[in-house]
């Protein structure tokens, strides 16, 4: 998988434990809400327990998922879900995460309560929202398979159904086997001008990508960076394709997923591992508030809390994301997430990390023309 590979245990859990600790209450109070909440009777459904009302979910038979994952991930996931029940159409709309932020945010402020689901790529978002009344409290009984640093604080609001990471990717046929980067400091070679691409500042995995570097080596990271002109897209999808096309040599952020599933197709790429780390970045999930199908929505929720839904996040091809569930398998190949240095914001960095968004989103745009 890797020209150079990195199997250190990882060093840093707090990084994925994503700064909850700044919300309201302290752990205490989230095991006293979510033992408060376990009053509300749960049913087993399938191989799984729900406290959503089923025959109600099914009376709504709908719900609308936001989603910062790719159109083909957000179909498979809403039909993997149908295939267990049958009687809810779930339907999907997917966009970066800062684009999903904004949108959501104006139907609000408008009146307008359209979705049920959402799901962030990055915590810091995920807490504006929460902040900004955005949830609908739901304390599933999946919870208790997840340690607390997963699960919103107090509970109930949003979990985390998955890690995403990103190291560097290279078409064989396009970099000699004397250029293949080893580090991040080697994309700042003169040889990528014009040739390498990244996602565009609505990315939240990008965003935790300029703030882990930027920690790493100083302002003058991304200050040569960007004397290299790369080209910023919105999607993972379209930087694989370019790069198993040969549009780019190198591609800046490129997470494992995309990577395995470009591959699978017999695309001449590679990955590396940096040995300094790799981003990584904690998606988040959670009803949201008014939500116009409220048992639906909670019904899906504690499936993807689920080991069938986090089997589906982490085996799919469009997603291959790492479950932080207790009970989970490993990967696909046999890894786990330990089994990789990820670098993210500690629970004590996340005030500062949050407060850079908008230097980031001024800076990135800059770079790439915007």
């Amino acid at each position: 998988m890797s020209d150079s590979k990195t199997t250190k245990p990882i060093t840093r859990r707090a990084s994925l434990q994503a700064g909850l600790a700044v919300a309201a209450l302290p752990f205490s109070g989230i095991f006293a809400s979510y033992a408060a909440a376990q009053a509300k009777p749960a049913t087993k459904v399938l191989d799984f327990t729900t406290t959503a009302d089923v025959t109600k979910a099914e009376q709504e038979g709908e719900f609308l998922f936001y989603t910062h994952d790719s159109e083909p991930a957000g179909a498979s996931v809403v039909e993997a879900f149908a295939k267990d029940f049958p009687k809810i159409k779930g339907k999907y709309l997917r966009a970066q995460n800062g684009a999903l932020f904004t949108k959501v945010l104006a139907e609000r402020s408008a009146g307008r309560y359209v979705v049920d689901v959402i799901q962030f790529s990055e915590p810091a978002t995920a807490l504006d929202f929460q902040k900004r009344g955005g949830y609908m409290r739901h304390v599933s009984p999946q919870s208790e398979f997840y340690a607390a640093e997963y699960l919103s604080n107090p509970v109930g609001d949003f979990f985390c159904p998955g890690v995403t990471f990103a190291g560097i990717c290279y078409n064989t046929d396009k970099v000699k086997p004397e250029e293949v980067p080893k580090n991040w400091k080697d994309l700042l070679d003169p040889r990528w001008q014009n040739a390498m691409s990244v996602k565009q500042s609505t990315s939240g995995l990008q965003f935790v990508q300029w703030f882990e570097l930027k920690k790493l080596y100083g302002d003058g990271y991304w200050k040569e960076f960007a004397k290299l002109k790369p080209r910023g897209f919105d999607s993972r999808a379209q930087l694989f394709d370019r790069l198993a096309k040969g549009d780019d040599k190198i591609c800046g952020l490129a997470e494992l997923a995309g990577y395995l599933l470009q591959k699978e197709k017999g695309a001449h790429i590679a990955f590396i591992t940096p040995p300094d780390g790799l981003p990584a970045s904690t998606l988040w999930n959670g009803v949201v508030d008014k939500a116009p199908h409220p048992e639906a929505a909670k019904l899906f929720v504690d499936w993807l809390m689920s080991p069938r839904g986090q089997n589906h996040y982490q085996t799919n091809p469009f997603f291959y994301y790492g479950s932080v569930r207790k009970d989970a398998p490993p990967m696909p190949g046999g890894t786990r997430l330990r089994d990789f240095k990820l670098l993210a914001p500690t629970a004590a960095e996340m005030p500062a990390y949050m407060a850079a968004q908008e230097s980031f989103t001024k800076e990135w745009n800059a770079m790439l023309g915007l």
